[in-house]
């Protein structure tokens, strides 16, 4: 078994919460400061190839551990999301699973406060329909069950009804108002873009009384 010897030990100046080691071979070790604290190593001391690997590995679990933290300081993540960009990072399962498994045990990665938070800013700041944000929530890959409470939720608290409402509103369409075929069409398709669907439209312009002119 090939031994090498520790020549160096000094605190890195980037990483306050690193160590750096030198070996006798010319190669050297990053090792996190809690790796360090577990197990002290000190000037004279041999690693074996095994050591180094076992460094290696909390070194990379550190780093991955760091990247998930950053990532989160941003803003909140999904499960999904957060895997996948510690994936496009380099980070190999093993690592992402064990961080993962970390944050949500800290209840710092938790979907459905995810969730929650993430319809209600997209509700309360767009005045989206159920179509536009199951789309804009697809991309984060939450369960399918947490995605339906969650719109169920969420429309509970802005019924739909009077989403529409507010884009009628805001489009100076007053109760009773007659409008062309030609502004009809622009507006139905505005309220699709908006992802309503047309029953929740058509229900609305019912109770708002617009006419249709020739």
């Amino acid at each position: 078994m090939i031994n090498h010897k520790i020549v160096k030990i000094k605190r890195s100046k980037k990483y306050s919460d690193r160590f750096i080691i030198y070996l006798d071979n010319k190669s050297v070790l990053r090792v996190s400061e809690d790796a360090f604290v577990l197990n002290p190593l000190k000037v004279g001391d041999l690693l074996s190839r095994s050591d180094i690997k076992e460094l290696d590995n909390k070194m990379n679990l550190h780093k991955a551990k760091d990247a998930a933290y950053r990532l989160l300081s941003y803003r909140m993540r999904s499960i999904a999301e957060l895997n996948k960009r510690l994936k496009e990072k380099g980070y190999n399962n093993l690592e992402i699973d064990s961080v993962i498994s970390y944050l949500i045990e800290l209840d710092y990665l938790n979907d459905e406060v995810f969730g929650k938070a993430f319809v209600r800013e997209k509700v309360k700041s767009k005045k989206i329909g159920p179509v536009a944000l199951r789309f804009e929530v697809a991309q984060h890959n939450l369960p399918i069950e947490l995605l339906d409470k969650l719109l169920e939720s969420i429309y509970n608290e802005y019924p739909i009804n009077d989403l529409i409402m507010f884009h009628l509103n805001k489009k100076n369409i007053l109760k009773n108002m007659s409008l062309s075929k030609k502004d009809v069409n622009r507006l139905n398709n505005f309220l699709k873009r908006k992802g309503f669907y047309w029953d929740s439209i058509k229900t609305v312009y019912k109770e708002w009384g617009i006419l249709i002119s020739n």
